[in-house]
């Protein structure tokens, strides 16, 4: 481990995105959090308006603060008291304030977007506060208009999985083609809703994904991943070699909705193939950049799976598809081999280098054959989101965790800064194609969408 670490990305650097999210999402973000609260007392709960109303103006002042670019503070003993694991917040933001002052509009990203979350969840866990906001989720609202609005890809998985399920037989033996479909799934799992269902939708067989015309949708998909270790993953970790033995897989689970479906059908494929005995899923016990999934967001799903209203058009058109998939998933959840988790410790300002000191959550994780984080919030926390050179090795930015006995698969479209593992030359090539395509900052591609990683340490 060297002595000095690279800095974080910092909120007033204008060539990270931290700048434009700061200054066009967070305010977004708070005052979207305003209407909802507001929604939710004029239109089902008058009897909450003093309680509500409170709420909203500890937001309003905080918006206020935010664009004001006032000094951030330390959380109180009452705050503390309620919540414990927040006195860690204020350990961190000492540390940073030695270097300089931190503001909300100056302060290093990362830290201050955790901040943010606990902030504007102490408005609804106090004391004070009626019980009815203690559980309460902000951004409920947003995450299931999200995925209604994902209806056709919801369909397009169903149907894909029911095709596999009558084709997983064919596999007994073939690695090349077990591989293969590792492989598409991860890449659905990747992506989220932004992925290319073209070659995953209806009836494809086996033949068509070993085909060479298969061969070159892949290669055409994975020419955005710009580091990719999924064979390699494949390979130490043993996933081809399971008959013998009981595997266990965890995901580190990212956005709810639609990308939390896509997971859930990497997790069928894993079980129904026989590559994983049991899937852990790792929740976020209070609502966390929005859209990140809480176990009631689990539950919920498995609710809009089963509503026929929910989703009209796919029970109108293929009601089957979506029932084969809701009743696989909850078999496998009633039957134990999907458990979903959740732990204090995925919604702290840790980076995921601090996870052996957590004793229970490092035991659970201990006992896994292969760790999944999905998606960039995690990516950033495995790296400590500094400001690592581009070609820095992925096992050199996990820093204790390259030694920890965890396997560790990241999966993530790049949507912030960090980087790292790339080879040489390939950072300076994407500034300057960026740039080409009509974007001011090149160094912005890092945070497209546009591109992802699959990184691996064993």
């Amino acid at each position: 481990m060297p002595s000095t670490l690279p800095p974080p990305y910092y909120n007033d650097d204008k060539k990270s995105f931290a700048y434009p999210t700061i200054h066009k999402r967070w305010p977004t973000i708070i005052q979207g959090a305003i209407d909802d609260v507001r929604q939710s007392v004029d239109e089902q709960h008058p009897e909450l308006q003093k309680s509500g109303t409170a709420i909203v103006h500890k937001l309003e002042e905080l918006l206020t603060e935010f664009k004001n670019d006032a000094k951030v503070r330390a959380f109180t003993e009452q705050e503390i008291a309620i919540n414990p694991y927040l006195e860690h917040f204020n350990t961190s933001l000492a540390h940073f304030n030695q270097a300089r002052l931190v503001t909300w509009q100056t302060g290093p990203w990362l830290y201050l977007e955790c901040y943010l979350y606990q902030f504007v969840n102490n408005f609804f866990i106090d004391e004070q506060t009626d019980k009815f906001w203690h559980t309460y989720d902000v951004f409920a609202r947003l995450k299931t208009k999200t995925f209604k609005q994902s209806e056709l890809g919801v369909l397009e998985l169903c149907k894909r999985y029911e095709s596999l399920s009558q084709q997983l037989g064919q596999v007994a033996g073939d690695q090349e083609a077990l591989y293969l479909l590792f492989a598409e799934f991860i890449d659905i799992s990747l992506w989220g809703n932004a992925t290319d269902l073209s070659l995953l939708a209806g009836n494809v067989t086996l033949e068509d994904i070993k085909s060479v015309q298969g061969a070159e949708v892949r290669k055409k998909n994975e020419e955005k991943i710009i580091v990719n270790d999924l064979k390699n993953a494949w390979v130490e970790s043993g996933l081809g070699n399971t008959s013998d033995k009981s595997t266990r897989i965890d995901i580190v689970l990212d956005n709810s909705g639609f990308e939390l479906f896509a997971d859930l059908i990497l997790s069928l494929f894993l079980l129904d193939s026989k590559l994983a005995s049991e899937i852990h899923v790792h929740c976020k016990e209070i609502p966390w950049f929005v859209s990140d999934t809480m176990p009631k967001d689990f539950d919920d799903l498995l609710k809009q799976l089963s509503d026929g209203e929910f989703f009209p058009e796919i029970y109108k058109d293929d009601a089957k598809s979506i029932t084969t998939v809701y009743e696989k998933i909850t078999s496998y959840y009633k039957s134990n081999k999907i458990i979903v988790n959740h732990h204090p410790f995925w919604t702290l300002d840790y980076n995921y280098w601090a996870i052996p000191k957590f004793a229970d959550l490092y035991k659970q994780l201990k006992e896994s054959d292969l760790v999944i984080f999905k998606g960039d919030l995690n990516y950033r926390k495995l790296t400590g989101d500094l400001q690592w050179p581009k070609t820095t090795p992925f096992s050199e930015a996990i820093q204790e965790l390259k030694s920890s006995g965890l396997s560790i698969l990241s999966l993530r479209t790049c949507k912030a800064d960090v980087v790292v593992g790339l080879p040489q030359g390939l950072n300076e090539k994407l500034i300057k194609e960026y740039e080409e395509a009509g974007n001011e900052v090149g160094e912005f591609w890092s945070s497209s969408g546009k591109w992802a990683v699959i990184s691996f340490n064993k």
